[in-house]
């Protein structure tokens, strides 16, 4: 299973951005069986980021959703639409998951997603992915909340990334309350010393609004 994300970030008035979000996000639910979800991100990114994201089984089926988007008059019009907004590349992401719950609580609107990044030690990725999938599991049994690790496909090689959502921001708040009391947690931390390129660890937070 892999997790596609596309990040854009938007310039000019909510009044004219959020409508078109939502028009966008809508359309491609509507004509492509990618079941997309749309994240506003709030910390981690530049102001206006949103983000898309959708699992599917494969690289194969995610090209053939997109290349009946870009054959549809409907979508050009509305990425054309958008050129005043968008004043620099969006960036796409792909990620594998390796470790995730399928039975995990479903989660709307007001959805808080926390992500954090890093980049393993590539000859350590085997130690770096056993530790990682060790550390979600930890974090989810301590919060209640369910946590995904994921490996980059493409980009930087080692490129992991733990995604945990929340059922809103005071559930998230709870969360990490929980966390920041927990010893243990940070024991585990100490063990990730020669996993991890040094610095290269990054969080940012989104919240799902459609």
């Amino acid at each position: 299973m892999l997790l596609s994300s596309r990040l854009v970030t938007l310039v000019g008035s909510p009044r004219q951005v959020m409508p078109w979000v939502m028009d966008m996000t809508a359309f491609v639910n509507a004509n492509s069986p990618l079941n997309a979800t749309c994240w506003m991100a709030d910390y981690g990114y530049p102001l206006g980021t949103v983000a898309w994201s959708s699992i599917v089984e494969s690289e194969a089926a995610l090209a053939a959703a997109f290349a009946g988007l870009g054959s549809s008059d409907g979508y050009m019009d509305r990425v054309e639409a958008a050129a005043d907004m968008v004043p620099t590349p969006g960036q796409d992401t792909l990620r594998e998951l390796v470790y995730f719950n399928p039975e995990g609580p479903a989660t709307g609107p007001g959805a808080i997603a926390n992500i954090t990044t890093a980049t393993a030690v590539v000859d350590r990725m085997a130690d770096a992915v056993g530790w990682s999938i060790e550390i979600a599991q930890h974090v989810e049994k301590v919060t209640g909340t369910p946590v995904a690790f994921l490996t980059d496909v493409y980009g930087t090689m080692g490129g992991v990334a733990w995604i945990s959502v929340a059922e809103n921001a005071a559930a998230a708040d709870e969360g990490r309350a929980k966390m920041a009391a927990d010893a243990d947690y940070l024991n585990k931390i100490t063990a990730t010393k020669d996993l991890f390129i040094p610095g290269s660890g990054r969080v940012a937070r989104l919240t799902r609004i459609v």
